[in-house]
Order: structure tokens, then sequence, then C-alpha cells
């Protein structure tokens, strides 16, 4: 359901004036008695609960309290966020100055100025949501105390709320005020969840990048587009459920917020309750509160007192607080005691991510109860509707809550990372050749996120290439959006790869080719590339109106007017883009043939360097084997993107990618590339080898976090400083021509899988006749082959014996016994040697060289 977010924005801005042209005549009627509100406007007394109403002594007082704050709550919690953040008067108000284009502004890069913006590491970025709680409490404690029944106090109170809204949205760019200030910003977050019961969803089944409440303002068209400037990472206005997982832990104070909510809904309103004794409506349950008076009572602060001073014999400027916050701690305790019993359960039954499934669903459980408890209290008709009215709300809100409380429960975190990806893929899907037929009629839009995984199997078979370039598109389009860690993209696209028929090696050389085309993406963290996205296309999209407003359809700066160039800076000022990345987007609308030669250039050169270096280690590696499956690494970097850069480069007129490169750099060089390589195996043989031959190295390595690259259990290990147990069969592993063609991965799979065996001189390893379970790699002395023919063939060290046996599947054709010296050899059972042809391609390639060139060398000795 999209119904909210979909909601023109012209009409919105008409809904949001009328509420604050409404907020002003409340604060009008607040100061001014003489001006009294329509009775219309009003609910009346209930004669039952109220006879001696104070109605017409504050109405202010009553609709705002007794019907505004309500209501407000009732659309955040039981419809949807994004209605409330759209019409917000207060989110109006901030938005002021900049519709204005006067908000606070500092020289940025080239004296150039640019709006300030709330830096996440700074005081406010990192306790907002303190301050926000804290300002909540304050002000139920001030309502308490003072501002409930009194107009000059509530007036007052709504005065210097508009004055801080505008002046916040004066001093920093973006809606700073709901995000950072408002106390009602994490009571939305709150009461929302993972998403509303009305509440649209933002990763999946959107046509439009303006998603739920998200910032938009309109063209000279009447056109809407987005004028996010990422003042908050993840934000709740662009994806509730992706803010929801991304704070899940780590968000300093938001589970305590979380927590501490229904408690303080409950102590609030059983205090009002224990006021109501002496106001006429005790004798009814909670008829006080349901009645309206709670909202107006202007005897209510010296009953405050009254009622606290038996149990707590304080001030009560201090009793009051003492309990709100006592309250609001109990309700922590009782939530979190809650999530470690569920943690505890979910861990007995075997679930997967027990803590994450159960600090989820407490907070669920958090959310359901307070909106519930909050209406259980209050009836925002205030008796109008007869008893009956308020328990029919009781009951929608109720089923609102239950169906998005059940909507949520089954929900995880790597459900909602499937159906990014589902949504990413679709996309590219759409000009797939012949995906009309694997659709049978059917629209691509409308398919579920399991229908789209199933159309890529479904589809005629795409080639490694194909597959290649939909899985970099999937990936480079959640790695933009913040929706993908690099560290952690191996594991959760695993799916994706498995559908495309891919495998980790795929995935590696797609991470080699995004940190050469589109290095930011693999540079930034999540939340900053997902900052960058939302200000690069909000950028984009205000620098492409201004240029179809010029007449201009290609963007040359050293031509514009001065007008125009004015304007130009305006519109950076107002992204909060660097210059790096300012320069970015109007590059985009620049000429495309001369941008499109320049990059390749860039390319082509970085290629070129990294082919040298392959070609120099092809050279050192001739004299040592531990080299070989770095040479293999550099193979992939270079032959993996080839193909795809020599179409770019042809197609813009440019030279081809040469044939050959002579070796140049050094060899420090090319173990400084592969230590940052994506396969975690390569950069830990890398350190294992500087471990051994170069400390300093090592530890300029062990200083480099590898931070964005994904971790494996041997580079863990060689961090630690651990020798690996297979370390002394490597370097023969390694220099055999069987495995030639092996990455440090499949090196430490086959040593892995391997066992060593000492022989005795003469002793017997395999005999003529007998089944060929397995080959042998010999480490140590050498073997004798005694074939049907009689002709002894001599296996040094390095060399293998018995691989013919297993890839036929014949009988052993000679029998095999140890040297005068005996052996050392490394023994591969069969069905592993098996399981490497299907796990490595690189292993098949090496095998058909190897066998080519024993058969070249021993002839009809091997044949049989």
């Amino acid at each position: 359901m999209q119904l909210f977010s979909r909601l023109p924005e012209q009409q919105l801005r008409r809904v949001r004036w009328a509420l604050l042209i409404g907020w002003m005549l409340l604060i009008a009627s607040l100061l001014l008695p003489v001006i009294m509100l329509p009775a219309a406007l009003v609910p009346p007394c209930s004669v039952a609960f109220d006879p001696d109403c104070q109605l017409h002594q504050q109405p202010g007082n009553r609709l705002f309290w007794g019907t505004v704050v309500p209501v407000g709550l009732l659309l955040i919690g039981a419809i949807s966020h994004e209605l409330w953040r759209r019409v917000c008067p207060l989110a109006f108000v901030s938005q002021l100055a900049r519709a204005l284009g006067r908000q606070r502004s500092r020289p940025g890069r080239k004296g150039r100025p640019e709006v300030v913006m709330v830096e996440a590491e700074s005081w406010l970025g990192r306790h907002h949501l303190t301050l926000q709680w804290s300002l909540l409490i304050g002000g139920l404690c001030l309502r308490l105390l003072a501002v409930n029944g009194s107009p000059i106090g509530l007036a007052i109170l709504l005065l210097v709320t508009l004055a801080a809204a505008l002046l916040v949205g004066w001093s920093w760019g973006g809606k700073a005020w709901c995000q950072y200030v408002c106390p009602m910003g994490p009571v939305q977050t709150v009461l929302t969840g993972l998403r509303g019961p009305l509440g649209s969803t933002a990763h999946v089944a959107s046509t439009s990048k303006i998603t739920q409440s998200m910032c938009r303002t309109l063209a000279a068209e009447g056109r809407e587009q987005s004028a996010c400037v990422a003042c908050q990472v993840p934000c709740i206005d662009i994806d509730a459920e992706r803010s929801f997982w991304q704070n899940l832990h780590g968000k300093r104070g938001l589970s305590w917020i979380w927590y501490s909510y229904p408690g303080l809904i409950v102590a609030f309103f059983l205090l009002m309750q224990a006021v109501g004794v002496g106001s006429g409506l005790e004798d009814h349950p909670l008829g006080y509160l349901r009645s309206g008076a709670w909202a107006f009572d202007a005897g209510q602060p010296q009953r405050v007192w009254q009622a606290l001073w038996p149990a707590l014999p304080l001030p009560r400027l201090l009793a009051v607080p003492l309990l709100l916050s006592a309250a609001a701690a109990s309700s922590v305790l009782l939530f979190q005691g809650l999530q470690r019993l569920l943690e505890r359960f979910f861990r007995h039954k075997g679930l997967g991510e027990p803590q994450e499934r159960a600090a989820q669903r407490t907070r669920l459980l958090a959310s359901f109860l307070a909106i519930n408890l909050f209406f259980w209290f209050v009836d925002p008709f205030q008796g109008a509707l007869g008893g009956e009215g308020g328990e029919v709300l009781q009951l929608l809100v109720l089923l609102a809550t239950s169906i998005a409380l059940y909507r949520s429960w089954g929900r995880d975190q790597a459900t909602y990372r499937r159906e990014s990806a589902s949504e990413s893929l679709r996309r590219q899907l759409r000009d797939l050749p012949g995906l009309e037929a694997a659709l049978d009629g059917r629209s691509l839009e409308v398919l579920s996120p399991q229908e789209v995984f199933t159309l890529v199997k479904a589809l005629p078979a795409l080639g490694r290439q194909q597959g290649r370039g939909l899985y970099r598109d999937v990936m480079a389009e959640m790695l933009r959006t913040g929706r993908l860690d690099r560290a952690s993209a191996l594991l959760e696209l695993q799916e994706l790869r498995q559908t495309l028929q891919l495998d980790d090696s795929d995935h590696h050389a797609v991470v080699r080719t995004l940190a050469s085309e589109q290095p930011e993406l693999l540079e930034l963290d999540p939340l900053q590339r997902q900052v960058d996205d939302l200000r690069r296309e909000a950028a984009h999209e205000a620098v492409e109106e201004l240029l179809r407003l010029a007449g201009l359809q290609v963007l040359e700066p050293e031509r514009l007017s001065p007008a125009l160039q004015e304007q130009l800076d305006h519109l950076q000022a107002e992204s909060g883009l660097d210059e790096a990345r300012w320069q970015a987007v109007l590059q985009s609308f620049g000429p495309r043939g001369e941008l499109e030669r320049r990059h390749l250039e860039e390319r082509r050169v970085a290629w070129t360097q990294e082919a040298g270096l392959r070609a120099l280690l092809g050279q050192l590696a001739a004299g040592d084997p531990l080299l070989r499956p770095l040479v293999q690494a550099m193979v992939q970097r270079t032959e993996g993107p080839r193909r795809e850069l020599d179409r770019r480069l042809v197609a813009a007129g440019l030279e081809p990618l040469p044939a050959s490169v002579p070796a140049c750099g050094e060899l420090d060089q090319a173990l400084d590339l592969l230590w940052r390589d994506p396969d975690p195996d390569t950069a830990g043989w890398v350190l294992m080898l500087a471990r051994e031959r170069d400390p300093q190295r090592a530890a300029r390595h062990l200083q480099d976090p590898r931070t964005g690259l994904a971790a494996s259990p041997f580079l863990l290990s060689q961090r630690r400083g651990e020798i690996a147990p297979d370390r002394e069969e490597f370097p023969a592993i390694a220099g055999a021509q069987l495995f030639a063609d092996l990455l440090p991965e499949g090196i430490l799979w086959v040593a892995h899988q391997g066992h060593l065996q000492a022989c005795e001189p003469g002793e017997t390893l395999m005999s003529r006749g007998a089944p060929s379970d397995g080959l042998a790699l010999v480490l140590q002395g050498e073997v004798r082959l005694q074939t049907a023919a009689g002709q002894p063939v001599v296996i040094g060290v390095g060399q293998t014996v018995g691989e013919m046996g297993v890839i036929t599947g014949d009988s052993r054709s000679a029998s095999v016994a140890a040297g005068e010296e005996g052996a050392t050899l490394f023994v591969l059972p069969s069905q592993v040697f098996e399981e490497l042809l299907r796990r490595s391609r690189h292993f098949g390639r090496g095998l058909l060289a190897h066998l080519a060139a024993r058969l070249e060398a021993e002839g009809p000795v091997l044949a049989n």
C-alpha cells in the first residue's frame, strides 16, 4: 500500500497551511479570552461525568490536550507515520527558512557557502535521543505542574515550541527539528516499529525514488522531486523498516526510550486519575480521564501535590519528575528481562540470530502495549459519543495494531535484505532478452521476491559474463543505497550467486571491478554511502530542473551566464555535497563521450600497471612456488575485467588492451595490492609470507584493518600469528603442476582435505589392478612406477602419481613403490579430487594442462 506516500504534495501543502493557521488561532484563543473557539470544534462535556464543566473557561486547553495530541498519536500508531510526518505543522514551520533560502551557512571548499548540517559525530548527532526524551519527560512534568489547565501557560509553551522549530530549521539543514530536537520524534519511532498498520514499504513494490514521508518539493511544472539532504541516516521518512533494523543495536539511548515509553504512559495517567479525586468524577472508573476533564482542570496542580504528599513527602517540583523517572526505569527493567527470556528461549530452540530476534520482538511488544495503553486511558472524543464510542475506538486501535504486530512478528533482517536484493534484481531484469517468454504474460512488477529469484532460474542460460553483469549491477545499487555492507556482502548475496550460478570467485571479481569503476562505493561505510546517494540524487534532480528551465541540453560550466552560475552555487550550498561529489553530479550533465574516454583511459593505465605486476610475479614464482597462488590471484584481477573493458574501449574509439604486458614494478607493490584483495584467503596468504620473510611488512599489514573487506578463518589465524596446521605441505602443493591454477583458497582446501603418509624404502604404495582410490603428491624422496611393459618411471618431489586412474575410474595400471631412501607423500582421496573439480573451474584448466604435459613427456607409458 502506497496510499500516504503518494498523496499529492500540492494538496498536503494546503493541509499544512490549514493546520498552521489552526495552531495560530488556538494560541490566539488562549491569549485572548474574548476570542472563543466555535463550539463545534470542541467536544461537549458529558453531563454524567462532568456536571461542573469548565469548558468555557479553558476551551483551548481541552481541545489541544484532549483531542489534538491523542489524534496525532492515533495517526502515527494506528494508521501510519507517513501521513503525520507529511502534515505536521511544526515540521512545516521548521522548513520555512529553507524555502526562503535563508538558512545558516558557512564557507565550504573554494569559499562557496554551504548549509550547515548536523554532523553524525557532533554532540547533537550523538546525544539527540537523550535530549529529545528529556524534553518529553520535562514537558510531561511541566504539564502536571503548571500548564495543563492554564491557557496562558499553554499559549507560551506552544509559542516557544514554534520559535524553537523555526530556529532549529534555520540553524541546520534538512529535517533537523524532527530528527534531532522534537520530543515527539522518538515517540514516532517507537509507535511505528517496522511499519505502521497502513504504512507502505519503501524497499519493495515502490516505483518512485520518493518513498514514504521523504522530503520533497515541487518543480516549476508541478512535478514532485526529492528535497532530501540526508540530515539523518538511516531515516524513518525514507524507509522505516531499514531504520528499525539498522538502529536495532548500537543507537545510543534508543533501547531505553523504547522500553521506558509504556511505563511513562501508565505512570502519567494513573497520576492523572489519582489527581481526579476531588473533581466530582472519581466514582466512575477512569471517568476523570475519559471525560476529558484531565485536559483542562485548573485545580490539577494543587491536587497533584495533595495526592503525592502522603506517599512522597517532597516538593512537587521534585516528586513529579522522580515518579515519572522511576516508572520509566521500572518499565525498562521489565522489558529488558523479557528480552533476556526471549533470547534464552530462541537459543534453546536453536533459532538463528537469537539476540536480534529477541530485541526485535520485545520492541514490537513495547510498541503494541504503548499505543493500546494510551487509548485505554484516553478518549479523543472526550465522551461526546458516549462510553460506547470510546470503546469502539479502543477496539479499532487494538485491531489495527494487532494486524501490524502479526505482520511484523515473523520478519527478520535477512528477509528484509532478501527482498531488497530481489527489488534490485527486478530493476536489472527489465531489459533482459527473453524475459517476456519466461514471464508467460505476467508483469515483472507483480512478482513476489521469491518469484523474482525463481524467474532468473527459469530464464535461458545467462552465461557467466551476463550473470556477473547482473550481479555487479545489483551489488552496486545495494551498496550505493546503503542496503549492503561490503564486509558482509559475500554472505548476504549468497542466494543471488546460487540463482545466477556464480561462485565466490565471481563475487571477488565483481568487487575488484567496482573498486576500479566506482571506488567510492567501497571506500565509504553504508551510512556514508546512503547519505551520499540521497544527497546526490536530490542534487541531480535540482540541476536537471535548472537546465530544463534554462533550455540547456548539456552543462558546460565555463559557458554559463553569471545568473545561472549563481543558481548552481546556491544548489551546491543546499545539497550538502562536498566539492568532488558535486563535480561528479555536474559531469553527469556534461559531454558524455569525452567523460567516458577520460574514465576509460584511467582504467587502462590502472589495468596495465596490474598486468605488469602480474608478469613480475610470474617470473619470481618460477623459483618460489609459494608465489604461484598469488600469480593466479593477479590473473583474476586482470583477466576478469578484460573482456568488458576491451569492449568499452573499442566502442569509445580507443585502442584495446595490449595482448601482453612486460614485467614492471616491484614485488612490494604486488603484495600491497593483494593484501587489499577482496578474497580474504589471498590476503591471509600475503600476510603468511610477510610474517615469514619480512616482519616489517607484516607489521604494516596488521595496522591495516581491511575495513569493509571480508575475513576468513585463515586470515584471522594469520592476524593472530598462528602457524597453519598444513603449512609444510603448501610449497609442494603450490608447486605441483596439477594444482598450478589454484588460488590460495584452493591450496588451503586441498591441504586440509589430504593427509601425509611416510613410506619405508621399497614399500608398495599402489598395486596394479587395485581400485584407484586416490592420488599422491611426492613431498620428499621419490617413488618408482613399474608399468605392465616393465619400464620403470621415477616420480620425484613435486610430481603426482595415481591421478590417471582417479580421472578415468579404471583400476591401477601400474604398481608404485617407495624409492631406496623412502618417501613422504601427500595423499588426496578420489572423492576429494572429484569435489575439487566441482568447486574450482581453475583446477579443471590446470588438470588439462597437466595431463597434456604428462602425455607429451611420457607418451604411451601412461596413456593407458
